[in-house]
């Protein structure tokens, strides 16, 4: 048995640096390669690692003792998670970024030449990870549920840069790569398996044996068999679309008409990811290849990518803060939590919750309401196993960790209790007094409010240090933020742990100062309004919604006002009115829709129509909503003044919490924008687009619907002072 270090980025082996990829000959002739970045708590692909890897394949294929090589990873829980994005961010010219690609598929794909390289992948495998374990002959995936594989890289504006790609579509067909490419989707092990991207799976303890032993299978055959398309329906499918010129045809024509309809033109990345496809389902590898370099150096300096990448820097450093600036402030640990009102929202937290092995106890007023929450846990998860996920075991474990109550027996333990009851605040006072006395003096009571002042709900408290708000999104178990809220006299550690267990639950977390709407209700709320008041003036609904989504909103302001419920937002509507005066005021006659009983989707009576199957449900407005409203729809406005108008109501109202001091910094802000209203992510949130318009230009566009429209489009003080000043958030 032998071993070696490759040298480190050219440099000899008494650098200070450690190797990041090392080597063990076993006695059986196996090389097992490791890759691992001491420097770094994840291993990324820069150019060191390149370089060292590729040394240290080269050595080995020419060790006559060698008769195969398995790559595996020295990290934990994680393989390879891709490229190192600080590294292309300084990238300014794409014919570099395009070389860089091109070297750099062309070193994997010296993978497959010589002995057999089996990868053995256990946790994620993500992006470059992912092409270098495709690179290999073949693949074995530990079972564990961190393992994953995925092409992520259109969520950063990119494609992927190694062929990683073009051999999903070896691998597993057209439809599949164009699935995984365009989606950036993550595939568990067993469907990964399924589809034959996989070789094997195994327990993550013979992983490295089990890979050793089909490499030395490999190095005994010197035909590599060409796996034949099964017969199935899928296979038959397969066969139809993928492997004659019609088929194609009609397959990449389906696929562009679809991503069009998604993202509008605004995510050149798809658009690059389906010529590429496209151009190897024609061409062939090599001429796909080409492009795909090509391609991936335009997209890395684009406008779209540097915002995306912006997105992911942001979120990066989230997941490294506390929410507090006292470094000393340290999180409690939380074993169970309980959960009071088994909706939609409290059964959703509760589904995250136990998701994150953590004990859940589910209250409502009734057996019923329970039933309904523990129901609601239980379809989620079956879905989740119904897509492969998630194997029946890990979903009876799940389940196990919720239970139900109609009082508050079982929560003398919890260490947090979230409230999720109508938007009262008598009743949460009622619900916070309960909670004191049947809960240990060190329980959190966190708030889902998503108005309410959690200040005002502190003052029923005896303890209201330990009074914080959580404010989720619906559909929870979609929606990936949680905004959480510092109340004047919550302490560091209650926001701390809140902070803490949102991560937990899987949510990207933002902590905001407390007042009337926080951030992400306050900002929702003018945009809305603006949307009604369009509405008001005789502009069609269908126009207003279109315009929205043409700009970037994932979903237009009016249906969103069906989604959200008539009758909440003319709650919320009141206390922001109370709270803001004239500039949150809606326009008149919204109140005829609630007192003629429209609460929107909910009850299938909104500003569209719901009535028959799901596909047409939603899709047309109801032409008696102008009739109620006293509203003739027969004005036209171009879709730049409608967008203008409602986006920068949104933006405006957001420099105005910054202003106040209700958001920590510009990044959360961003942030909170994107992930819990569907601000445009390829405009890099309403700061971001601030400085890539510029203030000035901000300013003189609100100064000019100010002139025309009042104070609603009043420029924020900050916005006029960094206009004055031409100075810029980031």
């Amino acid at each position: 048995m032998s071993s070696g270090t490759t040298l480190s980025g050219g440099k000899s082996e008494q650098d200070s640096k450690d190797p990041i990829v090392t080597y063990e000959v076993r006695a059986d002739r196996v090389a097992v390669v490791t890759i691992d970045d001491s420097a770094e708590t994840l291993n990324t692909i820069g150019p060191r690692f390149g370089e060292e890897l590729t040394q240290t394949l080269s050595k080995l294929a020419e060790d006559g003792e060698v008769v195969a090589i398995v790559v595996r990873s020295g990290k934990k829980d994680s393989f390879v998670v891709g490229a190192n994005i600080d590294f292309l961010s300084a990238i300014r010219v794409a014919s570099e970024a395009s070389t860089l690609a091109g070297e750099l598929a062309k070193r994997l794909g010296a993978l497959r030449k010589g002995k057999p390289i089996v990868a053995a992948v256990h946790g994620a495998a993500l992006g470059g990870g992912f092409e270098l374990a495709l690179a290999a002959r073949a693949i074995v995936a530990s079972d564990h549920k961190k393992t994953v594989f995925g092409l992520p890289e259109v969520q950063l504006g990119l494609l992927p840069a190694a062929n990683g790609m073009l051999r999903v579509a070896e691998r597993a067909g057209l439809a599949t790569a164009l699935d995984l490419a365009l989606t950036g989707k993550n595939l568990r092990p067993a469907k990964a398996k399924k589809l034959g991207l996989v070789d094997e799976v195994c327990p993550e303890a013979v992983l490295v044996e089990v890979a050793a032993e089909l490499a030395k299978k490999l190095s005994r055959q010197k035909i590599i068999p060409k796996k034949a398309t099964k017969l199935d329906a899928a296979g038959i499918t397969k066969l139809l679309l993928e492997e004659n010129p019609i088929g194609k045809k009609i397959l990449f024509s389906k696929a562009r008409e679809a991503t069009r309809k998604k993202t509008r033109g605004h995510y050149p990345a798809t658009e690059r990811i389906l010529d590429v496809l496209e151009l190897y389902a024609k061409k062939g590898f090599a001429a796909a290849a080409e492009l795909e370099a090509k391609h991936f150096g335009e997209l890395v300096v684009s406008e779209s990518s540097r915002q995306l990448r912006s997105i992911f820097f942001a979120t990066t450093a989230l997941k490294k803060d506390s929410g507090v600036d006292d470094t000393k402030a340290v999180a409690r640990p939380v074993t169970k939590i309980g959960m009071l009102g088994a909706g939609l929202m409290g059964g959703g937290i509760a589904y995250i919750t136990s998701q994150a092995g953590i004990a859940v106890r589910l209250k409502d007023k009734d057996d019923a309401g329970v039933g309904r929450g523990l129901k609601y846990v239980r379809e989620i998860v079956d879905e989740r196993v119904k897509r492969r996920s998630v194997t029946r075991e890990e979903r009876d474990q799940q389940l196990a960790l919720v239970s139900g109550t109609t009082d508050y027996s079982g929560m003398k333990n919890a260490e947090v209790v979230i409230e999720a009851v109508f938007e009262d605040i008598a009743l949460k006072h009622s619900v916070l007094t309960d909670v004191e006395k049947a809960t240990s003096a060190s329980t959190i009571f966190a708030s889902n409010t998503s108005s309410l002042p959690i200040t005002r709900i502190a003052e029923a408290a005896s303890r209201p240090q330990n009074v914080v708000g959580m404010h989720y999104f619906s559909p929870v178990h979609k929606m990936p933020l949680l905004e959480v809220v510092r109340a004047k006299l919550t302490s560091d550690e209650t926001v701390v742990t809140a902070v803490a267990l949102g991560k937990k639950q899987g949510k990207t977390v933002i902590v905001v100062n407390d007042g009337v709407g926080f951030y992400t209700t306050r900002i929702l709320a003018p945009y809305l309004n603006e949307a009604a008041y369009l509405v008001s003036e005789g502009i069609p609904i269908e126009s207003i919604d279109k315009a929205l989504l043409d700009w970037g909103f994932p979903v237009g302001a009016i249906k969103l006002i069906d989604e959200v419920g008539i009758d909440v937002g003319a709650h919320v509507g009141k206390i922001t009115l109370d709270a803001f005066g004239d500039r949150m005021r809606p326009p008149p006659g919204l109140e005829k829709l609630v007192k003629d009983g429209r609460a929107g989707k909910k009850n299938k009576k909104g500003f569209y129509l719901y009535d028959g199957d799901k596909k047409t449900a939603g899709k047309k407005v109801d032409p008696s909503v102008y009739t109620l409203l006293g509203v003739t729809p027969d004005k036209t406005l171009k879709a730049e003044e409608i967008q203008m108008r409602c986006a920068l109501t949104f933006v405006n109202e957001a420099v105005r919490c910054l202003e106040e001091g209700i958001l920590r910094s510009p990044r959360d802000g961003d942030i909170g924008a994107i992930f819990g209203l569907g601000f445009p992510p390829f405009r890099g949130g309403p700061f971001r687009y601030v400085d890539t318009v510029s203030a000035r230009e901000i300013v003189k566009r609100l100064r000019g619907y100010e002139a025309k429209f009042g104070e609603r489009f009043t420029p924020a003080k900050l916005l006029v002072e960094m206009g004055d000043h031409d100075k810029t958030f980031y």
